[in-house]
């Protein structure tokens, strides 16, 4: 298991995204959620391999309020070969806000860039 923390901020509030709300918004949590994943493999890689996120199904289930911080954790719960597949949740003072799935893939960092270009 893996943990981060993170706090809410303005770029993260749904209203960055051009809502009129100052709550964190689900494309910030999910991208805490990648974070957190790819920092939990990131230490049993080998030279010159990084991960990419694959997929994600997750439910955001209430709101988080600017300023305030968040924890996210993710559970490595399936790894075949270069596929990962993490179980995630994440909270803040009131309790769980967020949990689902998500899935990366381990990639040569050169071959994924030869590949991009």
């Amino acid at each position: 298991m893996h943990e981060k923390k993170f706090v809410v901020t303005e770029d993260m509030v749904a209203r960055g995204i051009g809502l009129d709300v100052k709550v964190l918004s689900t494309p910030s949590l999910i991208l805490a959620m990648e974070i957190t994943c790819h920092e939990a493999i990131e230490g049993d890689l080998g030279e010159g391999e990084t991960t990419v996120g694959t997929g994600i199904c997750m439910r955001h289930l209430k709101p988080t309020k600017l300023g305030e911080e968040f924890l996210v954790r993710a559970y490595l719960v399936e790894r075949d070969g270069r596929k990962l597949k993490f179980h995630v949740e994440a909270y803040d003072s009131e309790g769980k806000i967020g949990e689902g799935e998500h899935y990366r893939f381990i990639v040569d960092k050169e071959q994924f860039a030869a590949k991009i270009k």
